[in-house]
């Protein structure tokens, strides 16, 4: 590519990130003042009780203690009406309380960013909080949303190399009680937002509420201001849906601040009923009293991807509207955004890397079609409301526990036995050959080569190859 190819590239780019970054900065910001409003309200909370039941020793705020370095907590939106219903991550948020350079960082991660969910295969990020959700520990229970936040801190970490350990989810359907419990919000209502507000009016847990008849700003209940944050379909799609939350989210934000100390007991009852994390309250107060004690809140902000290292932003495969990702960019600015409090700078983005990595995608879904005999205009898009589940193509192949299985020799399915043992290919040599007249071949799982068949489908080797070529598939 030519330099004045580059030079257009980049304007175009920044361009499209002024759209995205206004978008983007409307929902961290809001997001962000849910966390300080949080943050200084539980300790505000604490010292008024404090100072009520122990007025002579007004200086018991001395036993919290500042947390010192780096600490990072994902912050996790679900759009589950309870908080272990396997729904998926609406929003992930990054929240990072930098104390070395005395500011708070916001990392939110694009919800359609394809990744390699492990386990799980390519998909959306989105997808690993309702697949994690969805599992069952070992006496058959469902993980809930503690699955679902192990499985999004595994994909994170895996995809872009970032441990994460801390974190709190919140069930958006709670919104509706805890805008009840502070006495409604205002929102900004416009003529073509009407009838779609009222179509969710009366769909949700509480009581049903009268409809909205006019534009415009006004106050409205829970139930009617969950109804405006669940909009998708009018206006500017889903960006013009996060710009309704983040109104009615710094909204909560706005009126949790000024809660009169005789409504702590019942906003608190009704948090926690929508609120879970595995931070415990001796470590919340910390980082609570450690943003109070923040000399000044500066707040720095950072999406993932970066406009300007988005390889592709359309639909993919059968995963509906995806954003295809320079993962290793991306990666890089997230580390040095993090820990070496650095902003990204795009005149230093490398561009024929993101080519690239647009060329792999593309040959990756090229064979996939191909594969499955999918054509492109037969992708839909209406799959939004549903986590699409792996196809063959993807599913890991795990191997078997026990037992011996030899292979069919006149058609039919090899399943890895579940008693135990090894599943064995024919005795002539390390090839599996599929039954020929069709049906679904497993591969050996110690390596080797499996054969597609004729009339069926093969399920990818876990430690192998199959002789359909994977070499184009982005590698992250």
């Amino acid at each position: 590519m030519s330099e004045n190819e580059l030079t257009k590239k980049r304007k175009k780019s920044k361009n499209k990130k002024k759209t995205r970054n206004k978008i983007i900065l409307i929902s961290v910001l809001s997001v962000l003042a849910i966390i300080i409003a949080t943050a200084l309200w539980w300790y505000n909370s604490l010292r008024n009780r404090i100072y009520v039941e122990y007025k002579p020793e007004v200086k018991k705020e001395a036993s919290y203690n500042e947390v010192d370095g780096i600490t990072n907590v994902l912050l996790i939106g679900t759009d589950g009406r309870t908080l272990d219903e396997p729904a998926r991550s609406d929003s992930i948020i990054i929240a990072t309380l930098d104390n070395n350079n005395k500011n708070v960082k916001l990392t939110t991660i694009m919800r359609d960013t394809l990744v390699d969910i492990p386990e799980y295969g390519e998909n959306k990020i989105n997808a690993a909080f309702a697949f994690g959700s969805s599992e069952q520990d070992d006496n058959g229970k469902l993980r809930g949303s503690e699955g679902g936040a192990a499985l999004l801190m595994e994909t994170i970490e895996q995809n872009f190399n970032l441990h994460l350990d801390k974190y709190v989810i919140v069930n958006f359907w709670g919104f509706e009680a805890i805008i009840d419990e502070i006495g409604g919000i205002e929102v900004d209502i416009k003529d073509y937002e009407i009838e779609e507000v009222n179509k969710y009016i009366g769909e949700s847990t509480g009581v049903n509420s009268p409809p909205i008849t006019e534009t415009g700003l006004q106050k409205v209940n829970g139930q009617q201001a969950l109804s405006y944050a669940r909009i998708r379909y009018v206006g500017n799609g889903n960006f013009e849906r996060g710009e309704r939350q983040s109104a009615v989210l710094y909204q909560v934000a706005s009126k949790l601040k000024e809660v009169n100390p005789i409504k702590y007991v019942g906003v608190a009852n009704t948090l926690s009923q929508h609120v879970k994390t595995n931070i415990d309250i001796p470590e919340a107060l910390n980082l609570a009293y450690t943003i109070y004690k923040l000399p000044n809140l500066n707040f720095e902000r950072l999406q993932i991807p970066q406009a300007e290292l988005i390889a592709r932003d359309n639909l993919y495969k059968d995963r509906g509207w995806c954003l295809l990702i320079d993962l290793e960019q991306n990666s890089k600015i997230l580390y040095d955004f993090i820990f070496k409090n650095k902003s990204p700078n795009p005149e230093e983005f490398d561009l024929l890397s993101v080519e690239n990595a647009a060329a792999r995608y593309n040959a990756e879904e090229a064979r996939y079609n191909s594969l499955y005999n999918i054509k492109p205009e037969d992708y839909n898009d209406k799959n939004e409301e549903k986590v699409i589940d792996p196809v063959p193509d993807k599913d890991v192949v795990k191997p078997p526990t026990g037992g011996t299985t030899n292979p069919p020799t006149d058609g039919g399915t090899t399943n890895p036995p579940t008693g135990g043992g090894t599943t064995n290919p024919p005795a002539g040599g390390g090839t599996t050959n599929p039954p020929a007249g069709g049906g679904t071949t497993n591969p050996p799982t110690d390596g080797g080569t499996t054969n597609p068949p004729t009339g069926g489908t093969t399920n990818p080797p876990t430690n192998g190859e199959n002789n359909v070529n994977n070499s184009d598939k982005p590698q992250n």
